[in-house]
């Protein structure tokens, strides 16, 4: 038996097992039955095809296995469910299950640090963050609390449930799936309850943790005032202008309003900041953003393997009052990476008596037991992202120890010593690269600086700490056990407010036909010091930028329950909506600091919020789980409708200075450049301003004429868009050495606000239109929509290999590939493979810039291939009979490429459909072919 290298090669198996498998006399044959005489439409009474007997379970425990490869299991104790839950996923994700803890765990380069240094530099950042730290802290707490009884259970369990997997890895009487061997093999570690808070605490960190962007947005200010700042105005007024810029992209208005609007929530005062300190926001020290930016990048390429670069979602939930059946219905599509295998797992556990009995079914993370989203007989769920600020950046000023003493950091006026932790990083290779952490007690780690793998001893007076929520220990898994109990709208509410980390919005139905939203989570209240930004004091502090370290903007305690967004649905308000959008308004007027109680800052569009309301009114009274499933679905781009305007009224003057020329100067130039091509640029806007907005993807066999149209469409918009934002960002963003902020909303605020600009031009336009690039020219908006087009029909030409604008179809251009987790496996484990010859470019999808249907179109980039978006699609109705529900996952169960169930659910998913997922004990028996039983061991 050939064995494996450190990194590759064939499974190694040893000869040990503590498990035995029966099956029918007619031995060998995988599907060979044992018949029962169990009442018919019960589980029992399907054919036992496998019977396995495992140490350490209470009693027999029923798998059956559904069309779509979710197992439903059924035991006697909550013990033996998430034990064999454990088992199951182990089987079916385990490679999956080892890289996220390692990830997580910092522990990447023992398994790959001979393959990639990346891999030491990013367990190097993550033991900086702390994500293990947070779990074990997370794990201590868990068992002592009287409250947790059911999640110690589960965790244990289902680590047992892992490692009995692994035993059969070991022992020779499993194999790891093809693929994936680099990962899974003899050297796997035991899996403990702290993995699977590791996992759940990097989920957490996934969706909260904003220290990078706080910093980008310090950068950009500082950089505007050095690049521009000393600037002569009366020798170059347009380009000193630019001084301002910062104020000008650095956007917090949404450009939709929609919002949710709660029942509890305290009032805007307008009084909130008269009494407010003058603190003025730190400037970065010389060289500080150079040095914290590796860790930064390794940062963002951890959370690539689990994130969404927009983490958005969507959810909602619609009463009884406009359903055409009277029944609940609530809809749940969060948008995270594309990975395969999938992001979630499926599952449905019932308990069958005592204390702990459930039935429950959904996803949840692999790696992590019960369900996370989903439903049980009589309540449902769904999360998004709700963007609260739980994460603040600090300079500190620190003085260096003397005769050995460590280093301090000032502090409310005295000096606080900085704590030290070390740690051993495995590198692959049989050694261990030293981790030394430097620890701000009141605030946390000081971001380290990574270079080639290593960290470089700090020797500055300055430095940057970060404090997280997630540094301290929360509860998350014990709100999901306590949903899994709830019995309606009103228990479902009071589970989350235990919720700490990775704030959510929860929104919920049940069989009595309410429905109801929730956001609790640990929020920081901030000092008066950490709040004095306003529009006429740009330099005021806020804490989506870097705050001094020094006292003055410093956490006071947590944001009360009852001030945190909450709701109920009602005849009055039949629909409640998040795409993580603002949930009160607070950024309506620009400044989201100035609210009684500061949530957060950087909110998505609203766009989605809107179209979802929108679909929902035209709906009527008449709603059903479809049309919530179609919904879903929709690729209706409300940001062309903002945009498209304003290129109709520059080509309406383009066509004014062909047809008499010297019409409009400033287009003088342009116009003779473009007079060569006036026939296909007035196709090109001809087709944009017939466009039904519908992001359509235009290759489908069936697709009609007019869809057909609506995708040329789609892609010269987004062409156009993308050399929209290029052509006037990218000048600005080179001098400044700079980027990170939200180009799409700052170019409508440019469009929209002209009036509100800081940096504008004698003209009153704003100066970053003007192309520094073109030292002998000021360019205006309209050169620069006009030219982005032109330049778009180039792009397109050579990206579809044809000038027939009829063959520029979205689908051709907009195509998404779920890329495998595990490295050097995309021809085999991507979905579809890089080898598929059906989707040599990945699927091609509908869809455009924040679309309900998520499929960001990458415009920043060469092309307009996505990798994140919906990562399931779940619709419920909830009737007096229990839950009807549907979902699609992009991908499919398993990670092994011979099974069914690798990619099954992607051929749903990439042409929006669902399927039922089977919850009734009667709807389990009808799909499942047999059983698989699970014995306690003698």
């Amino acid at each position: 038996m050939r064995r494996p290298s450190a990194l590759v090669g064939l499974l190694a198996l040893s000869s040990c097992s503590d498990n035995t498998t029966t099956a029918a006399p007619d031995a060998g044959r995988a599907d060979a039955v044992v018949a029962t005489d169990a009442p018919a439409g019960s589980v029992a009474s399907l054919p036992i095809r496998q019977t396995t007997r495992l140490p350490g379970m209470d009693g027999p425990v029923d798998v059956a296995t559904d069309a779509h490869g979710w197992s439903h299991i059924r035991a006697t104790t909550l013990r033996d469910a998430t034990y064999v839950q454990g088992y199951l996923q182990a089987r079916e994700r385990m490679a999956q299950m080892d890289i996220l803890r390692r990830l997580g765990s910092g522990t990447l380069g023992e398994a790959f640090g001979v393959v990639s240094s990346a891999a030491i530099g990013q367990d190097l950042a993550f033991r900086a963050i702390g994500l293990r730290r947070a779990a074990v802290a997370m794990w201590a707490q868990i068992q002592s609390e009287p409250s947790a009884a059911r999640t110690r259970v589960a965790l244990t369990a289902f680590s047992a449930g892992v490692n009995q997997y692994l035993r059969e890895i070991r022992s020779g009487r499993a194999e790891a799936p093809p693929s994936t061997e680099l990962v899974l093999g003899e050297t796997t570690p035991d899996w403990s309850e702290v993995d699977s808070l590791v996992i759940g605490r990097y989920q957490s960190y996934s969706l909260s943790y904003s220290a990078d962007t706080e910093i980008a947005n310090s950068q950009l200010i500082d950089a505007v005032r050095t690049t521009f700042g000393g600037a002569d105005p009366t020798a170059a007024p347009e380009r000193y202008a630019r001084r301002a810029m910062a104020h000008d992209v650095l956007v917090w208005r949404p450009p939709s309003e929609a919002a949710v609007v709660p029942d509890f929530y305290p009032p805007r005062s307008g009084m909130a900041q008269v009494f407010r300190p003058t603190t003025q926001r730190p400037r970065l020290a010389a060289g500080l953003y150079d040095r914290v930016a590796p860790f930064f990048r390794h940062v963002r390429e951890g959370f690539s393997i689990w994130g969404d670069e927009s983490r958005g979602s969507n959810n909602w939930v619609v009463t009884p009052g406009v359903t055409r059946n009277g029944r609940a219905l609530l809809a749940n599509d969060p948008h995270l990476a594309l990975r395969a295998p999938a992001i979630w797992w499926g599952t449905h556990l019932t308990v069958t008596g005592g204390a702990d009995a459930v039935d429950v079914a959904g996803t949840t993370f692999p790696g992590v037991p019960g369900v996370v989203i989903g439903f049980n007989q009589r309540v449902a769920w769904g999360v998004t992202t709700a963007y609260y600020d739980v994460t603040d950046v600090y300079q500190e000023t620190i003085t260096a120890g003397v005769g050995g003493a460590p280093d301090t950091v000032l502090f409310n006026g005295r000096q606080v010593p900085i704590q030290i932790l070390t740690e051993q990083v495995p590198d692959g290779a049989g050694g261990n690269v030293e981790a030394r952490l430097e620890i701000v007690p009141h605030h946390g780690p000081i971001v380290p600086e990574i270079v080639n793998g290593r960290i470089v001893r700090r020797t500055s007076n300055r430095a940057l700490s970060i404090r997280w929520t997630g540094h301290q220990a929360t509860d998350e898994f014990s709100t999901f056990m306590a949903l899994a109990y709830a019995r309606n709208v009103d228990e479902a509410r009071a589970a989350v407010e235990g919720f700490g980390v990775g704030a959510q919005n929860f929104v919920f139905a049940d069989i009595e036909g309410r429905t109801g939203y929730a956001s609790h989570a640990v929020i920081p209240q901030r000092a008066a010091g950490a709040l004095t930004w306003r529009s006429d004091n740009p330099e005021g502090t806020n804490p989506c930028t870097v705050l001094p370290g020094t006292g003055e903007a410093e956490w006071t305690g947590t944001v009360p329950s009852a001030q945190i967004p909450q709701a109920v649905g009602s005849a009055t308000r039949p629909y409640i909506v998040t795409g993580n959008n603002d949930q009160v308004g607070a950024t309506r007027d620009g400044n989201p600091f100035d609210a009684t109680v500061y949530l957060g800052c950087g909110y998505a569009s609203g766009w989605r919020a809107e179209r979802i309301t929108q679909r929902l009114q035209m709906a009527g009274s008449q709603m059903t789980v479809e049309d919530m499933q179609s919904i879903q679905g929709d690729h209706t781009v409300l940001a062309g409708g903002r945009f498209r305007p304003f290129l109709m009224s520059a080509f309406a003057r383009l066509e004014a200075e062909w047809t008499t020329p010297g019409t409009h100067p400033d287009l003088a130039a342009l116009a003779l450049t473009l007079q060569p091509r006036a026939a296909r640029l007035r196709d090109a806007a001809m087709r944009v301003q017939s466009w039904t907005l519908d992001g359509a993807s235009g290759v489908e066999a069936d697709a009609t004429p007019a869809q057909r149209r609506d995708a040329v469409a789609t892609s010269i918009f987004h062409g156009w868009m993308s050399r929209l934002l290029r052509g006037t960002f990218s000048d600005e963003t080179a001098a400044l050495r700079v980027g990170g902020f939200d180009s799409i909303r700052a170019a409508l605020h440019l469009l929209e606000h002209p009036t509100e600009l800081r940096a504008r031009t004698a003209s009153g336009e704003s100066v970053l239109w003007d192309d520094l690039s073109t030292a002998d020219a000021t360019e205006t908006r309209d050169v620069i929509l006009l030219r982005s087009l032109d330049e778009a029909m180039a792009d397109l030409e050579r990206l579809t290999t044809t000038a027939d604008v009829e063959r520029w179809l979205w689908g051709s251009l907009h195509t998404v590939r779920f890329t495998s987790l595990i490295p050097g496996t995309d021809a085999t484990l991507s979905i579809p493979p890089t080898t598929d010859g059906a989707f040599p470019r990945g699927f091609p999808r509908p869809g455009g810039i924040d679309v309900v249907d998520a499929s960001g179109p990458g415009l920043g980039g060469s092309n307009y291939s996505f990798g994140s978006g919906a990562s399931q699609r779940l619709a419920v109705e909830l009737g007096p009979d229990g839950p009807r529900a549907f979902n699609a996952l992009p991908g499919g169960q398993s990670i092994d490429t011979g099974s069914p169930y690798f990619r099954d659910e992607a051929e749903l998913w990439r042409t929006n459909r669902t399927h039922a997922v089977p919850f009734r004990e009667a709807e389990v028996v009808a799909e499942a072919s047999g059983r698989w039983r699970f014995e306690p061991a003698p």
